[in-house]
């Protein structure tokens, strides 16, 4: 569906904001000098959104996806070093061969053509599009689902559809391996899954055929038309799984037992397929020594290989017996029409005598009624138990199968659910949240963390009640973990855990998260160093090497002494450490300037800057093989595109251009505003201006609200009637747009906002640019809260529109966050509410932040939008608010 609600908003403000029309500067007399006339609806359908890149492992080409307001998407491939380009109509994201040869897309249809099809009953199906990265010459293949390159670039093998009309239930489909050099097709039949080996050209088949005979899992050597059947039953095979940089391979097979509802599987292994004498391997739950009874072999858990080859890990879990239908109910109805009886009343029961006779069923196809339990002692409240249904169904426990010795050993239990492998494959980390239940009803999430032996499953208790995590390091030998306001680490060895930043003369915890949870998070963590020597961690500016043991400090960056924010940049996608021995490169961001880039940090030096401009600069990304990079830019009146260059990211070269219309079209410009809220708080908002703006003249103001805003200022905007709250329409329509920015005190959520944005509002006034009889303001959501209840407490707004606000925070404390089956509570006090406490305990906070409280005080023309089936604000906060303001004889 499409939704106009941006136009509707924008209608609103122009009927509300009843002074001086737009209409007289925007039909003054033509002149030489006159702006450009801004973009209008006619107009929103061409604009261009950049997707995210593939850049070839060469840096010769890039792939960028490009998708339009009117749905007429399209695949750009840029070559970065010249002005090449090749277009390909509703193409998706491209992938490459690791050698820079050749890449492959997906190329779908257009929304009419598939309307078409579908109205048709006729099968909507893709193709696949091949280009030679070394002429530029495309092809494209019909009826390919899915397609993937061989390792060494060589072959590519695409995946067909089932044939048009075909009622077969077996997965299985052609596959065809063709060769990129030259040389006929190969056809594979009745494959349901397939994957490459990460190096050479073996593939892996999984065979699902007709009544399953044939079944079975087989490899294919494309380089020698050689195929191998590893194994072959009438049964299901799912879960290829090869070993990174190995020809070692793990598949799942299906056993089917009538004496259970669901099904249990067959571990199958093998080693060395890239060789003349594989080994195989078989773990069948059924019948080995130790295995409990009742337990089955999921398939929804990926299989896992060790580093080593030596270990392959599942998931297990208890299974469900086949019950009787005496046994479950089946057939009885006894109680169902007093569970069920309609509530209506007596004014629907005359409706039409033979709807009755309508609705009588069979008794065996009757639903059991529709009863739920819920419980003031429930841990997970009944919604979030039906969000999660479907994760619940899936828990399981992690187990090591150990090859050698044909071993099983459980690592996960009711204790550690949740178990991650650590490199190397000597330990796992094992958590439990259950002592914690309680506190997790309406607080923060705490866990115990067990170090788990994975060759003998022995678990030992490392640490409690901890909140903040940060796995593992890449040599297996610490854990991290953030509290009491420092990073500590745990040697996996000896259990002994040590705080790592007590003599590191800066803070880690971000104090800037204004929610009111005990311990705020920290900053956040670079990466590791090789063999786990020290771990780069972030303070509010800077990148800091601290050992592993904490007996060693340095920062390496100096972001402090400009108030410029320093992150490292991974640009190697299979990096395992941070190489210290290697220039770093670096993200910058100026928190009071808005200039952001890029820098590097050479060894034993300080930051270099690369890129530092007044502009959003972002995506930066290198080739695989090559010193090739490119990186995005993009203002709010500049539409973002990417640029190419060496190393050093000196002289880019601009490679796309999106959006270059643009030019046709007036645009507006955005500026920074300083400003301190009512008590000292220095903060900054957005200025954007109208598209028309002409010098010398007043003009309307929007001001738009959530929380921090002000680190959007060079967002790019485009064009939408499908986008509420669009910055690029409202300064088409001829408004300056105000974004500032909102910090908060605990319990005065709503007293916050309104000491921030009136004096943002006075701040831009200053300016002189901006009508002060007409300035609306906007908010949704917690936005929309903010202008319900800010609209309660000052008139200086001439109108303003609350989209889906929260009203009465009483009611709305009680109430279920439905999108992810969790209670408002807990909401309102650790996390974006800011109100600590029940209203029980502060209920003068409660009522002094609630706008339906102050509803005799709003003086301000209110327009609330609100949806019937919102899952996050209850539809009956705007109905408290519509009848308090209708009581109170207000202009709502």
């Amino acid at each position: 569906m499409r939704i106009r609600t941006l136009a509707f908003t924008a209608a609103v403000f122009a009927a509300l904001l009843v002074t001086e029309s737009l209409a007289s500067a925007q039909t003054a007399t033509p002149a030489a000098s006159d702006p450009l006339d801004p973009v209008r609806p006619e107009d929103y359908g061409q604009w261009e959104r950049l997707g995210v890149a593939a850049l070839s492992p060469l840096g010769d080409w890039l792939g960028v996806p490009i998708s339009r307001v009117n749905e007429e998407n399209e695949l750009r491939l840029h070559r970065t070093d010249r002005d090449e380009l090749v277009v390909v109509p509703y193409g998706g994201s491209v992938r490459f061969t690791e050698d820079g040869r050749w890449g492959a897309y997906s190329i779908g249809v257009s929304e009419d053509e598939r309307d078409k099809l579908e109205k048709a009953e006729k099968p909507v199906r893709s193709r696949m599009g091949l280009i030679d990265l070394a002429t530029g010459d495309t092809t494209s293949v019909a009826d390919v689902a899915s397609f993937a390159f061989s390792a060494d670039g060589s072959f590519v093998a695409m995946r067909r559809y089932k044939p048009e009309g075909s009622e077969s239930e077996a997965k299985g489909v052609n596959l065809v391996i063709r060769p990129l050099a030259g040389g006929p097709d190969v056809n594979l039949g009745s494959v349901s899954e397939f994957e490459w080996m990460d190096d050479g050209a073996l593939v892996a088949l999984v065979i699902d055929a007709e009544g399953q005979v044939g079944n079975g899992v087989q490899v294919y050597d494309a380089a020698t038309g050689r195929l191998r059947a590893l194994d072959s039953q009438e049964a299901a095979y799912t879960g290829l799984t090869w070993r990174e940089d190995a020809g070692d391979l793990a598949i799942l097979r299906v056993m089917d037992d009538e004496g259970y509802e669901d099904s249990t599987h067959v571990v199958l292994a093998w080693k060395g397929l890239d060789t003349d004498d594989p080994a195989g391997f078989s773990l069948d739950p059924s019948t080995l020594d130790g295995f409990p009874a009742d337990t089955r072999i999921v398939d929804y858990r990926p299989l896992r290989w060790s580093d080593d080859g030596e270990i392959v890990y599942f998931g297990m879990k208890e299974r469900r017996e086949k019950r009787d239908a005496d046994e479950t109910g089946e057939g009885e109805t006894e109680g169902v029409a007093d569970a069920e009886e309609d509530p209506a009343g007596p004014e629907d029961e005359a409706e039409g005598e033979d709807e009755d006779a309508e609705e009588i069923q069979d008794e065996d196809e009757m639903d059991p009624p529709g009863v739920e339990i819920w419980h003031a002692r429930d841990v997970e409240v009944v919604p979030r138990q039906k969000v999660r249904a479907s994760q619940h169904r899936q828990e399981n426990y992690l187990a090591a199968w150990h090859l050698k010795d044909e071993r099983f050993v459980q690592l996960g239990g009711e204790l550690t659910e949740d178990v991650s492998i650590v490199d190397g494959d000597r330990w796992a980390i094992g958590t439990d949240g259950t002592p914690y239940d309680l506190d997790r009803m309406f607080g923060p999430v705490y866990r115990d963390v067990y170090r788990i032996e994975i060759e003998t499953g022995e678990r030992e208790l490392i640490r409690e009640r901890l909140e903040f995590t940060n796995g593992t390091s890449p040599g297996g030998g610490y854990f991290l973990y953030f509290q009491d306001d420092h990073f500590w680490t745990v040697d996996l060895d000896s259990g002994e855990a040590t705080n790592i930043t007590v003599d590191v003369p800066t803070p880690f915890v971000n104090d800037d998260r204004d929610v009111t949870i005990r311990q705020k998070p920290p900053y956040g963590v670079a990466g590791w160093t090789e063999n786990d020597e020290a771990v780069l961690l972030y303070d509010k500016w800077d990148v800091w090497e601290v050992a592993a043991d904490g007996s060693t400090h340095v920062r390496l960056t100096r972001g402090a002494e400009a108030d410029i924010r320093h992150r490292y940049v991974r640009t190697d996608e299979e990096e395992e450490f941070i190489d210290l021995t290697r220039p770093l490169y670096l993200s910058t961001y100026g928190q009071w300037t808005k200039k952001s880039g890029y820098a590097w940090l050479r060894p034993g030096g300080v930051p270099e800057p690369l890129v530092w401009e007044d502009s959003r600069v972002t995506r930066l990304t290198k080739a695989e093989l090559a010193d090739r990079f490119v990186f995005a830019k993009e203002r709010f009146d500049d539409s973002p595109d990417y640029y190419s260059s060496g190393p050093d990211l000196d002289r880019p070269r601009q490679v796309t251009s999106t959006n270059p219309f643009q030019n046709e079209y007036g645009w507006g410009h955005a500026e920074l505003i300083d400003y301190e809220n009512t008590w000292g708080r220095r903060l900054q908002a957005t200025l954007r201006y109208p598209a028309d703006y002409e010098p010398g003249k007043q003009y309307p103001m929007i001001v738009y609200i959530y929380e921090l805003v002000s680190q959007n200022q060079h967002v790019y905007s485009i064009p939408s009637e499908r986008t509420p709250y669009n910055d690029a329409v409202f300064t088409a329509e001829g408004y300056f747009v105000l974004q500032p920015d909102i910090v908060y005190r605990d319990r005065d959520p709503g007293v916050s906002a309104v000491a921030a944005i009136e004096p943002a509002v006075k701040a831009a006034l200053a300016t002189g640019l901006i009508d002060p009889d007409r300035v609306g303001l906007i908010g949704h959501s917690w936005g929309g809260y903010q202008t319900a209840f800010f609209v309660t407490q000052s008139d200086i707004f001439a109108a303003a529109v609350a989209g889906a606000p929260l009203t009465n925070l009483f009611s709305m404390y009680l109430s279920m966050y439905w999108n992810s089956g969790g209670t408002d509570a807990r909401i309102f006090e650790i996390s974006q509410g800011r109100m600590e406490v029940p209203f029980w305990e502060d209920e003068a906070a409660y009522k002094r932040n609630s706008p339906v409280f102050n509803i005799e005080t709003m003086n301000t023309p209110l327009l609330v939008t609100f949806g019937t089936e919102d899952g996050a604000v209850d539809f009956n906060q705007g109905v408290e608010f519509y009848t308090a303001a209708r009581r109170a004889r207000k202009d709502f």
